[in-house]
This record gives C-alpha cells, sequence and structure tokens, in this order.
C-alpha cells in the first residue's frame, strides 16, 4: 500500500466521506483487508439486517463474507447466509463495529508516521 505523507484526516471527518479521497481509501483497503469477523452491520428495505466482514465494495454492490442474516419482521429468524452481494439501491445503512474503526484508523496514523 502506497501511504501519501499528508496528515491523516480526522477520524469524524472520515466516517462522513469528508477529506482527501486517497487517504478514505487507504482507510477502505486497510478495513477491508483485515476484515476477519462480523464488523459489518447492513441494513435493509424490508427490515432484514446482515452482519458480516466486508469484502469488497464498487460503484453498485457491497460483499459481505461469514455472513448472518436476521430478519427483525414479524416472524423474526436468523440464519447463515455465507457470502452475499448487496446491491447499494436497497441498503438503508451501514455500521462499522467502533472498535473495528477505531483500529484501522490508528494502523493508518502508524503507517503514516513511519
Amino acid at each position: 500500500m502506497n501511504f501519501s505523507s499528508a496528515p491523516v484526516e480526522n477520524k469524524s471527518d472520515l466516517l462522513k466521506g469528508k477529506g482527501n479521497v486517497e487517504r478514505s481509501r487507504e482507510l477502505l483497503e486497510m478495513i477491508m483487508n483485515n476484515c476477519d469477523g462480523p464488523n459489518f452491520k447492513v441494513t435493509v428495505n424490508d427490515s432484514r439486517e446482515f452482519f458480516g466482514a466486508l469484502a469488497y465494495v464498487d460503484k453498485y454492490n457491497l460483499f459481505l463474507t461469514d455472513c448472518e442474516e436476521r430478519y427483525t419482521g414479524s416472524q423474526a429468524y436468523t440464519r447463515n447466509c455465507g457470502n452475499i452481494l448487496i446491491p447499494f439501491k436497497i441498503i438503508k445503512l451501514v455500521e462499522i463495529k467502533k472498535g473495528y474503526f477505531d483500529s484501522c484508523y490508528e494502523e493508518l496514523k502508524k503507517a503514516q508516521q513511519a
């Protein structure tokens, strides 16, 4: 990974999508490369929630691995759905575990200072 020499943006700015595009891209790469557990929660429009590891993001989709699906509607259920590709057009909310994000952010800061 090629880290640029400019200082790392504020953590909250990166979460909001503000700041340097390259820095955001570096952080996203770090998050995807180190993600090995259910560090992401994706809520879709039909009361389903997916918990998994982020493996890939493109212009239209988000790909989670080792995913668990939970339906929170009238007949709630939980099932293991393995790997899943979720189109952005049905996603209502994407959340990341705070501790996981914080550790990736700190790793990015350390790499910048090296």
